[in-house]
């Protein structure tokens, strides 16, 4: 379980990004976090991941404060894939993957074990037959494919993922939701996840947190409390805003 309590943190050059967040985040549950830019969305998952400084006892860990754990310690909890990430050096995607084994085997020095683990991880994803692509030749699509399948690897309680169908064309978009949606189905990892996309949420399912100007201002079933009053709300739109395709999602989503 991943715990917030009275979360508040501001950056040196300006003022408060979060104002008193509490929530939690139990094994196995699919969180969708809404909220328009600057609302602290990013800001959350990075101190929830321990790559900002969190106030001491405003999250916890499996019970314990998050600035307690080392880094290879709390990647055996926590999983991160970034809304892009571009690479620089050309590894094969079955590298990539090999690395999220970094947590137990450091060093690079992978044992037969992680070996099956990225494997399997691949599989799980259905992406096998990209194992000895280069990672800088893939698609976008096929990049984020194979982060998630990275994750996997890692073995990690969580999947906290940050705007994960960002800069996908909509087909990609679909197939990642539909792969994120069968994962967490099939007994897989708690997802927490940061998205632009009522729409996305619904379909996913699960809980939904909004927020806004740092402050959490609904926290329930996604399927109950998106609707178009609550998205004018939240993005400030105007009165004749409907609530876009969100139905047709939600109609799909059954």
């Amino acid at each position: 379980m991943i715990e917030v309590r009275d979360l508040h943190f501001a950056y040196a050059a300006g003022g408060e990004v979060l104002k008193g967040l509490t929530l939690s985040f139990g094994a196995g549950e699919v969180v969708n976090i809404l909220g328009p830019n600057g609302c602290g969305k990013t800001t959350l998952l990075k101190l929830m991941l321990g790559f900002l400084p969190a106030p001491p006892g405003s999250v916890l860990v499996e019970g314990r404060d998050i600035r307690g754990y080392g880094r290879r310690e709390l990647a055996r909890r926590l999983a991160y894939v970034p809304q892009a990430h571009h690479g620089v050096f050309n590894y094969t995607a079955l590298d990539m993957v090999l690395m999220g084994r970094t947590a137990a085997s450091p060093w690079l020095r992978f044992s037969d074990d992680d070996q099956r683990r990225a494997g399997a991880a691949l599989e799980r994803v259905r992406i096998s037959h990209l194992a000895g692509r280069h990672y800088l030749q893939l698609s976008g699509g096929e990049r984020q494919l194979v982060l998630i399948a990275r994750a996997l690897a890692q073995n990690s309680a969580f999947l906290i993922m940050d705007e994960p169908a960002g800069g996908l064309d909509y087909g990609h978009q679909f197939h990642l939701l539909k792969l994120i949606r069968e994962l967490a189905d099939d007994g897989g990892p708690g997802f927490v996840l940061t998205t632009h996309h009522p729409e996305q949420a619904v379909y996913l399912g699960g809980r939904a947190l909004m927020i806004k100007a740092g402050l959490l201002t609904a926290d329930g079933p996604a399927a109950e409390i998106i609707d178009g009053r609550a998205v004018r709300d939240l993005y400030d739109l105007p009165p004749e805003f409907s609530g876009g395709p969100a139905s047709a999602w939600r109609d799909y989503a059954r």
